[in-house]
């Protein structure tokens, strides 16, 4: 039973991770999308202007989303490596230095 909640609770913070990449994601692309057409408006004094701008930003937000997505679900391996040295062992988590 407690193997059971373990991989509820291990599915539970995937799933967090994930949303929370996609709301990142999202939310980079249009502010990317939005500084794009802002540009594009103040470069070429035309309502949408030239289109690269907005492209550029859009991918500037794209790409930006995605490190950050990558980071975050990357970062849950580094949380509990231990390192250690000839003479001693350093902890990393807080349990581990009482």
């Amino acid at each position: 039973m407690s193997t059971s909640n373990r991989s509820l609770s291990q599915d539970n913070a995937n799933g967090e991770k994930w949303d929370q990449c996609l709301t990142d994601g999202i939310l980079k692309t249009a502010f990317g999308l939005t500084w794009g057409i802002f540009f594009s408006a103040l470069l070429f004094k035309r309502k949408l202007g030239r289109p690269w701008p907005i492209i550029f930003g859009t991918g500037i937000g794209i790409g930006m989303g995605y490190s950050s997505c990558q980071n975050n679900l990357h970062s849950s391996n580094r949380h509990f490596i231990s390192i250690t040295r000839q003479d001693q062992q350093i902890p990393t988590t807080p349990s581990e230095s009482e």
